[in-house]
Protein backbone atom coordinates (compact mmCIF):
# COMPACT_ATOMS: atom_id res chain seq x y z
CA UNK A 1 0.00 0.00 0.00
CA UNK A 2 2.69 2.37 1.28
CA UNK A 3 4.26 1.21 -2.33
CA UNK A 4 1.76 2.07 -4.23
CA UNK A 5 1.07 5.55 -2.85
CA UNK A 6 4.98 6.43 -3.28
CA UNK A 7 4.23 5.44 -7.05
CA UNK A 8 1.41 7.60 -7.22
CA UNK A 9 3.34 10.28 -5.59
CA UNK A 10 5.96 10.17 -8.47
CA UNK A 11 3.70 9.68 -11.37
CA UNK A 12 2.32 13.21 -10.44
CA UNK A 13 5.03 14.59 -9.77
CA UNK A 14 6.66 14.12 -13.07
CA UNK A 15 3.43 14.95 -14.92
CA UNK A 16 3.72 18.24 -12.95
CA UNK A 17 6.97 18.65 -13.89
CA UNK A 18 5.99 17.67 -17.84
CA UNK A 19 2.94 19.98 -17.42
CA UNK A 20 5.41 22.88 -16.24
CA UNK A 21 8.00 22.65 -18.59
CA UNK A 22 5.54 23.13 -21.84
CA UNK A 23 5.35 19.29 -22.51
CA UNK A 24 1.72 19.37 -23.04
CA UNK A 25 0.30 16.86 -25.43
CA UNK A 26 1.58 14.63 -28.36
CA UNK A 27 4.29 16.60 -30.54
CA UNK A 28 3.99 16.83 -33.99
CA UNK A 29 6.83 14.64 -36.56
CA UNK A 30 10.27 16.67 -36.02
CA UNK A 31 9.68 18.64 -32.68
CA UNK A 32 11.13 17.93 -29.37
CA UNK A 33 9.66 20.49 -27.19
CA UNK A 34 6.00 22.73 -27.11
CA UNK A 35 6.24 26.04 -25.26
CA UNK A 36 3.37 26.84 -24.07
CA UNK A 37 3.90 30.75 -23.58
CA UNK A 38 0.28 31.87 -22.28
CA UNK A 39 -0.09 35.01 -24.03
CA UNK A 40 0.02 35.79 -28.06
CA UNK A 41 0.98 35.83 -30.91
CA UNK A 42 4.62 35.39 -30.90
CA UNK A 43 6.22 38.14 -32.90
CA UNK A 44 10.26 37.43 -32.02
CA UNK A 45 12.04 34.96 -30.57
CA UNK A 46 15.96 35.48 -30.26
CA UNK A 47 18.04 33.08 -28.55
CA UNK A 48 21.92 33.72 -26.37
CA UNK A 49 24.97 30.12 -26.79
CA UNK A 50 26.24 32.17 -23.71
CA UNK A 51 23.20 32.33 -21.66
CA UNK A 52 22.02 29.08 -22.97
CA UNK A 53 18.48 31.12 -23.31
CA UNK A 54 15.44 31.75 -25.37
CA UNK A 55 13.93 34.79 -25.32
CA UNK A 56 10.14 34.90 -26.60
CA UNK A 57 8.15 38.04 -27.38
CA UNK A 58 4.61 37.34 -27.58
CA UNK A 59 2.02 40.20 -26.79
CA UNK A 60 3.24 42.70 -24.53
CA UNK A 61 5.80 40.41 -22.66
CA UNK A 62 8.95 39.02 -23.12
CA UNK A 63 9.79 35.49 -21.83
CA UNK A 64 13.00 34.01 -21.29
CA UNK A 65 13.55 29.85 -21.00
CA UNK A 66 16.26 27.72 -20.18
CA UNK A 67 17.57 26.89 -23.51
CA UNK A 68 18.09 22.96 -22.20
CA UNK A 69 15.24 22.77 -20.13
CA UNK A 70 12.86 25.20 -21.79
CA UNK A 71 11.32 26.00 -18.00
CA UNK A 72 9.92 29.90 -17.53
CA UNK A 73 13.17 32.13 -16.05
CA UNK A 74 11.58 35.34 -15.99
CA UNK A 75 9.39 37.28 -17.80
CA UNK A 76 9.44 41.18 -18.73
CA UNK A 77 6.43 42.78 -18.79
CA UNK A 78 7.41 46.78 -18.97
CA UNK A 79 6.07 47.56 -22.59
CA UNK A 80 2.84 48.50 -22.64
CA UNK A 81 1.88 47.66 -26.42
CA UNK A 82 3.49 44.52 -28.54
CA UNK A 83 6.92 43.80 -28.36
CA UNK A 84 7.85 43.62 -32.22
CA UNK A 85 11.80 42.86 -31.92
CA UNK A 86 14.15 41.03 -29.54
CA UNK A 87 18.30 40.77 -29.31
CA UNK A 88 20.81 39.15 -26.27
CA UNK A 89 24.06 40.64 -26.32
CA UNK A 90 26.74 38.38 -26.97
CA UNK A 91 27.71 37.71 -23.38
CA UNK A 92 24.08 36.60 -23.02
CA UNK A 93 24.33 39.67 -20.09
CA UNK A 94 21.69 41.77 -21.44
CA UNK A 95 18.53 42.08 -23.73
CA UNK A 96 17.05 44.37 -25.49
CA UNK A 97 13.52 45.28 -27.11
CA UNK A 98 11.19 47.17 -29.43
CA UNK A 99 8.08 47.47 -29.47
CA UNK A 100 4.61 49.03 -30.67
CA UNK A 101 4.63 51.23 -28.18
CA UNK A 102 7.62 52.92 -29.82
CA UNK A 103 10.12 52.44 -27.17
CA UNK A 104 13.15 50.40 -26.97
CA UNK A 105 14.00 49.12 -23.66
CA UNK A 106 17.19 47.76 -22.51
CA UNK A 107 17.01 44.76 -19.86
CA UNK A 108 19.86 42.70 -17.48
CA UNK A 109 19.17 39.72 -18.76
CA UNK A 110 19.39 37.48 -15.71
CA UNK A 111 17.23 39.66 -13.35
CA UNK A 112 14.54 41.21 -15.43
CA UNK A 113 15.20 44.27 -14.20
CA UNK A 114 14.59 47.35 -16.39
CA UNK A 115 17.75 49.41 -17.26
CA UNK A 116 16.62 51.82 -20.02
CA UNK A 117 14.19 52.76 -21.92
CA UNK A 118 14.23 55.17 -24.94
CA UNK A 119 11.70 56.87 -26.42
CA UNK A 120 12.97 58.93 -29.42
CA UNK A 121 11.40 56.46 -32.05
CA UNK A 122 8.14 58.38 -33.21
CA UNK A 123 6.50 55.04 -34.80
CA UNK A 124 6.56 50.97 -33.93
CA UNK A 125 10.47 49.78 -33.34
CA UNK A 126 10.53 46.80 -35.96
CA UNK A 127 13.63 45.66 -35.88
CA UNK A 128 16.60 45.73 -32.87
CA UNK A 129 20.15 44.17 -32.79
CA UNK A 130 23.46 44.61 -31.21
CA UNK A 131 27.02 44.85 -32.25
CA UNK A 132 29.76 42.25 -32.06
CA UNK A 133 31.39 43.44 -28.92
CA UNK A 134 28.55 44.02 -27.16
CA UNK A 135 29.00 47.90 -26.50
CA UNK A 136 26.82 49.59 -29.17
CA UNK A 137 23.24 48.51 -30.43
CA UNK A 138 20.79 49.98 -32.97
CA UNK A 139 17.07 49.67 -33.13
CA UNK A 140 14.89 50.97 -36.18
CA UNK A 141 11.18 51.78 -37.13
CA UNK A 142 10.04 51.73 -40.44
CA UNK A 143 7.22 53.69 -40.03
CA UNK A 144 9.39 57.01 -40.11
CA UNK A 145 12.28 55.46 -41.81
CA UNK A 146 14.91 56.03 -39.06
CA UNK A 147 17.69 54.16 -37.72
CA UNK A 148 19.00 55.34 -34.00
CA UNK A 149 22.42 54.02 -32.47
CA UNK A 150 22.97 53.40 -28.90
CA UNK A 151 25.49 53.10 -26.51
CA UNK A 152 24.96 49.91 -24.16
CA UNK A 153 27.39 51.12 -21.12
CA UNK A 154 24.51 53.46 -20.01
CA UNK A 155 21.44 52.86 -22.73
CA UNK A 156 22.15 56.77 -24.00
CA UNK A 157 21.93 57.95 -27.15
CA UNK A 158 24.96 58.09 -29.22
CA UNK A 159 23.53 59.27 -32.45
CA UNK A 160 20.24 59.38 -34.74
CA UNK A 161 20.21 58.32 -38.72
CA UNK A 162 17.51 58.95 -41.53
CA UNK A 163 17.08 56.46 -44.43
CA UNK A 164 15.93 58.14 -47.63
CA UNK A 165 12.20 58.88 -47.79
CA UNK A 166 9.38 56.51 -49.03
CA UNK A 167 11.50 53.46 -47.72
CA UNK A 168 10.50 50.45 -45.42
CA UNK A 169 13.25 49.67 -43.03
CA UNK A 170 12.93 45.94 -42.95
CA UNK A 171 16.59 44.96 -41.02
CA UNK A 172 19.24 45.61 -39.36
CA UNK A 173 22.27 43.50 -39.16
CA UNK A 174 25.58 43.65 -38.02
CA UNK A 175 29.25 42.21 -38.74
CA UNK A 176 32.65 42.21 -37.60
CA UNK A 177 33.21 44.90 -40.23
CA UNK A 178 30.36 46.95 -38.26
CA UNK A 179 26.52 47.82 -38.92
CA UNK A 180 24.90 47.02 -42.42
CA UNK A 181 21.72 48.32 -43.57
CA UNK A 182 18.89 46.91 -45.34
CA UNK A 183 15.41 48.65 -46.38
CA UNK A 184 13.07 48.54 -49.00
CA UNK A 185 11.84 51.29 -51.29
CA UNK A 186 8.25 51.80 -52.17
CA UNK A 187 6.72 51.75 -55.32
CA UNK A 188 6.37 48.75 -57.99
CA UNK A 189 8.66 46.90 -59.08
CA UNK A 190 10.13 46.09 -55.11
CA UNK A 191 13.44 47.20 -54.70
CA UNK A 192 15.66 46.61 -51.97
CA UNK A 193 18.44 48.50 -50.89
CA UNK A 194 21.52 47.43 -48.69
CA UNK A 195 24.84 49.49 -47.43
CA UNK A 196 27.58 47.62 -45.38
CA UNK A 197 29.68 50.42 -44.56
CA UNK A 198 33.24 50.93 -46.10
CA UNK A 199 32.43 48.12 -48.21
CA UNK A 200 30.04 50.16 -49.97
CA UNK A 201 26.53 49.51 -51.11
CA UNK A 202 24.09 47.68 -53.54
CA UNK A 203 20.56 47.17 -55.31
CA UNK A 204 18.32 45.32 -56.27
CA UNK A 205 15.11 44.55 -58.11
CA UNK A 206 12.88 41.54 -57.17
CA UNK A 207 10.97 39.82 -59.17
CA UNK A 208 7.91 39.63 -56.41
CA UNK A 209 4.93 40.11 -57.59
CA UNK A 210 3.45 41.54 -54.27
CA UNK A 211 4.86 43.37 -51.40
CA UNK A 212 8.20 42.14 -49.42
CA UNK A 213 6.77 41.04 -45.66
CA UNK A 214 9.66 40.17 -44.61
CA UNK A 215 13.59 40.68 -45.45
CA UNK A 216 16.67 38.89 -43.70
CA UNK A 217 20.22 39.75 -44.00
CA UNK A 218 23.55 37.48 -43.89
CA UNK A 219 26.07 39.09 -41.70
CA UNK A 220 28.68 39.15 -44.11
CA UNK A 221 26.20 41.92 -45.77
CA UNK A 222 26.51 40.23 -48.93
CA UNK A 223 24.07 37.55 -49.17
CA UNK A 224 19.91 38.96 -48.43
CA UNK A 225 16.70 36.74 -48.59
CA UNK A 226 13.23 38.69 -49.09
CA UNK A 227 10.17 36.98 -48.70
CA UNK A 228 7.18 38.38 -49.99
CA UNK A 229 3.54 38.34 -49.55
CA UNK A 230 3.24 36.26 -52.91
CA UNK A 231 4.70 33.12 -50.99
CA UNK A 232 7.46 33.30 -52.61
CA UNK A 233 11.27 33.63 -51.04
CA UNK A 234 14.31 35.03 -53.56
CA UNK A 235 17.85 34.70 -52.56
CA UNK A 236 19.97 37.11 -53.29
CA UNK A 237 23.91 37.78 -53.33
CA UNK A 238 25.85 40.90 -54.43
CA UNK A 239 28.03 39.27 -56.44
CA UNK A 240 25.03 38.82 -59.35
CA UNK A 241 22.58 41.91 -58.64
CA UNK A 242 20.82 40.96 -62.24
CA UNK A 243 18.51 37.48 -60.91
CA UNK A 244 18.27 36.51 -57.65
CA UNK A 245 20.42 32.72 -57.11
CA UNK A 246 17.16 30.69 -55.97
CA UNK A 247 13.34 31.88 -56.20
CA UNK A 248 12.27 29.29 -53.54
CA UNK A 249 8.43 28.26 -53.63
CA UNK A 250 6.72 25.79 -51.57
CA UNK A 251 4.73 28.04 -49.21
CA UNK A 252 0.78 28.02 -49.68
CA UNK A 253 0.71 31.37 -48.10
CA UNK A 254 2.39 34.82 -47.61
CA UNK A 255 6.53 35.03 -45.69
CA UNK A 256 6.11 35.99 -42.23
CA UNK A 257 9.83 35.14 -40.82
CA UNK A 258 12.99 33.82 -41.65
CA UNK A 259 16.17 33.50 -40.43
CA UNK A 260 19.42 32.38 -42.03
CA UNK A 261 21.64 29.78 -40.32
CA UNK A 262 25.17 30.31 -39.15
CA UNK A 263 27.00 29.44 -42.28
CA UNK A 264 24.80 30.60 -44.63
CA UNK A 265 23.76 27.12 -45.95
CA UNK A 266 20.19 27.11 -44.73
CA UNK A 267 17.20 29.12 -44.48
CA UNK A 268 14.55 28.85 -42.08
CA UNK A 269 11.17 30.54 -43.12
CA UNK A 270 7.90 30.54 -41.55
CA UNK A 271 4.12 31.75 -43.56
CA UNK A 272 1.26 32.32 -42.64
CA UNK A 273 -0.23 28.67 -44.37
CA UNK A 274 1.09 28.06 -41.12
CA UNK A 275 3.81 25.88 -41.65
CA UNK A 276 7.79 26.13 -41.32
CA UNK A 277 9.86 25.27 -44.04
CA UNK A 278 13.82 24.28 -43.78
CA UNK A 279 15.64 25.40 -47.08
CA UNK A 280 19.23 24.23 -48.76
CA UNK A 281 20.82 27.05 -50.22
CA UNK A 282 23.70 25.39 -51.80
CA UNK A 283 20.87 23.46 -53.92
CA UNK A 284 17.89 25.95 -53.56
CA UNK A 285 15.49 22.77 -52.38
CA UNK A 286 13.04 22.23 -49.54
CA UNK A 287 14.58 19.85 -46.91
CA UNK A 288 11.82 19.40 -44.40
CA UNK A 289 7.82 21.14 -43.83
CA UNK A 290 7.31 21.37 -40.00
CA UNK A 291 3.75 20.88 -40.14
CA UNK A 292 2.24 21.49 -36.07
CA UNK A 293 1.24 25.11 -35.64
CA UNK A 294 -2.27 26.42 -35.71
CA UNK A 295 -1.46 29.66 -35.89
CA UNK A 296 0.04 31.89 -38.47
CA UNK A 297 3.96 31.70 -38.22
CA UNK A 298 5.27 35.08 -36.27
CA UNK A 299 9.06 34.36 -35.57
CA UNK A 300 11.29 31.90 -36.38
CA UNK A 301 15.36 31.29 -35.12
CA UNK A 302 18.00 28.75 -35.56
CA UNK A 303 19.55 27.92 -31.81
CA UNK A 304 22.98 28.87 -32.44
CA UNK A 305 25.18 32.01 -31.61
CA UNK A 306 25.11 34.42 -35.10
CA UNK A 307 28.41 36.35 -33.18
CA UNK A 308 30.24 33.07 -33.49
CA UNK A 309 29.96 33.00 -37.45
CA UNK A 310 33.09 34.56 -38.56
CA UNK A 311 35.00 31.94 -35.99
CA UNK A 312 33.15 28.91 -37.20
CA UNK A 313 32.17 27.85 -33.56
CA UNK A 314 28.47 27.43 -34.11
CA UNK A 315 26.30 25.02 -35.86
CA UNK A 316 22.84 24.81 -36.17
CA UNK A 317 21.09 21.82 -34.33
CA UNK A 318 17.66 23.20 -33.80
CA UNK A 319 15.04 25.23 -34.86
CA UNK A 320 12.61 27.63 -32.93
CA UNK A 321 9.68 28.87 -34.44
CA UNK A 322 6.23 30.63 -32.70
CA UNK A 323 3.00 31.13 -34.13
CA UNK A 324 -0.34 33.71 -33.50
CA UNK A 325 -1.21 31.04 -30.78
CA UNK A 326 1.32 31.88 -28.54
CA UNK A 327 2.87 28.54 -29.54
CA UNK A 328 7.19 27.85 -29.34
CA UNK A 329 7.99 24.80 -31.01
CA UNK A 330 11.44 23.76 -31.19
CA UNK A 331 12.57 20.90 -34.49
CA UNK A 332 15.43 18.76 -33.86
CA UNK A 333 17.39 19.31 -36.96
CA UNK A 334 19.68 16.06 -36.62
CA UNK A 335 16.27 14.32 -37.09
CA UNK A 336 15.59 15.40 -40.25
CA UNK A 337 18.39 16.72 -42.10
CA UNK A 338 22.36 15.54 -42.16
CA UNK A 339 24.42 19.02 -41.29
CA UNK A 340 27.93 19.39 -42.38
Amino acid sequence: MKMTKLASSVLLLTVAVFLTNGFTGDLPAGAIARIDVGEGPVNAIAYSRSANRLAVAAANSIHIYDANTYEKQIVFTEHTDSVLAVAFSPNGKLLVSGGSDKTVRLWHANTGKLRNTREEHTAPVNTVIFSPNGKRFWSASRENNTIRSWYARDGGRWSSESSPRDVDIIAIACSYRGKIKAWVLSGTPQQCFVEVPRLGHWRITTGHEDSINVLTLYPDGKTLATGGADKTIQLWHKADTDKPLYTLTGHAGGITAMDFSVDAKLLVSGSSDKTVRLWDLTTGQSIQTFIGHIGEIGAVAFLEDKALAEMALAKGKAVASGDADGTVLIWDLNKIAAID
